[in-house]
Order: C-alpha cells, then structure tokens, then sequence
C-alpha cells in the first residue's frame, strides 16, 4: 500500500474533493515545500503527489515544476481550471503528470480520480482492499424526507442501505453488517434506545458503532440519549458538509 500527498497553498480547494481523498486513502497534507516534501516522503512510500492549482502562487509553482522534474516513479495530479492545468501539463512534458479539471461535480471527480489511481499508479502498488469497498452505513429513520437528504449526502462517499423502523433494522442485521448505523431517536412502536439496547443483545453486533439521531436539541434529550452511551448523536437539522463531516469523524 502507499500514500498520497496533498499540496495546496491554504484551504482554497473544494471539500468535498479533499473529503473523499482523505476517507478512501491514506493522505497526508503539505504546502508546496520540498524540504517538507522530501521529509515525508523518506518516511512514507509514497506513488501519488495530488497539486491543487487553483489561486497556487509563484514561487509554489516553481517549486511543483522542481518537484516534477527531479522526483522519480512517483505520479502527480494537478487539479485546476481547464487552461492553467493544460499549461503546465504541456510546459512540465512529463507522462508521470496528469490533470482532472475544476470546478468539478464529487461524481464526475470521482470516477477520473480512480480511472488515473487505477490505471496509471497502478494496481501492482495500492491496496484497493479499503478504497474500493466503501464503508457501508445503515439508515433507520421512519422519515422519508430525512432518509431521502441523508442518502443522498452520504452515498457519494458510501454505501447506504436503509431501514424505516427498529423491527426493520433488526431483521437487515440478520443478514448484512454495516460498519455504522444512524439511528432515529425518536420513532413509533420501537425508538432508538429500545433498537440500540436489541442490537447490542446481538453478539456479533454489538461492536457495530452507532449515531443517535435527533430532531431535538433539548440539552435533557440529549444527556438521555448519551447516557445510552452511543458513539454520539448528530441534530437533523445539520447542514450537508457538517452532517458528513461527523459520520466522517466516527469511521474514521
């Protein structure tokens, strides 16, 4: 297995680039320094330098030119606007360079990133055993409307299955094993805490970590639902990158 540097000159690039590349491989950050380069990668096998060259200054691209032309068998992509990263690509004639083109969709990003990890960096040098399985997360809310968002923030970066009670989660887990599951606090007939306290009955479920979530931010709610000690609890109306940005954190 290797790893990935990812250089940008501040924190002007798209986060949800940086969060799938950070979630599916193993990256490590830098500004475009060589002597910091050069540190990392004598402590690392590294195969893949990712450039964000969106708003990179002067002496930074000079340094990446440098970086390009004296760094052997390791690969670059040059992520930027479609004429800035032709321009260097053709000025840098180095067939170890390639560019994905931004701004782009996370989808679309994507499938260029994994066509050039796969085809150009090579098989023979990554384990795909964890970049290619993606981390599967089960759903249980009876709420089509939250279901139907959380889907479809979550399914860029994983596999989502989804329940709409506890009885339905109870019978998916029969079969299939999640590596998370977010469970609606508060539903009908069987709630979150009766779910939680069935699942950890089950002894190969038990270890499954698990995210209470609520549409209440009464401080009460909450100390009841953490005195069931989840792996924590997300609010409802969290906005997009925060709600990603926590279940993240947690597979992690």
């Amino acid at each position: 297995m290797f790893d990935m540097i990812f250089l940008s000159d501040n924190d002007y690039y798209d986060k949800s680039i940086k969060n799938y590349i950070s979630t599916n491989f193993s990256v490590i950050d830098s500004d475009f320094d060589g002597d910091q380069i050069a540190k990392i990668m004598q402590k690392n096998t590294i195969r893949l330098i990712i450039a964000w060259i969106d708003e990179i200054r002067g002496a930074s691209s000079v340094e990446l030119r440098r970086l390009v032309k004296y760094t052997k068998d390791v690969h670059f992509c040059l992520l930027g606007e479609h004429d800035h990263c032709r321009e260097m690509m053709d000025s840098m004639n180095n067939p170890l360079v390639h560019g994905i083109d931004i701004p782009i969709s996370i989808t679309k990003f994507v499938d260029n990133f994994t066509y050039i990890v796969e085809n150009f960096v090579g098989r023979e040098h990554l384990d795909m055993s964890n970049a290619a399985r993606k981390k599967h997360i089960l759903l249980v809310d009876d709420d089509p409307v939250c279901l139907r968002n959380m889907m479809n923030w979550l399914k860029i970066f994983y596999k989502v299955s989804v329940t709409k009670s506890g009885q339905e989660c109870l019978t998916f887990l029969e079969t299939k094993l999640p590596d998370l599951i977010l469970l609606d606090y508060e539903m009908p007939e069987m709630n979150g805490i009766q779910t939680l306290e069935k699942i950890r009955q089950i002894p190969y479920c038990a270890e499954i970590p698990v995210v209470f979530l609520t549409g209440v931010s009464d401080m009460n709610k909450v100390k009841e639902a953490l005195a069931h000690k989840p792996q924590g609890y997300i609010l409802k109306n969290t906005d997009r990158t925060e709600f990603v940005n926590k279940v993240n954190s947690v597979l992690r």
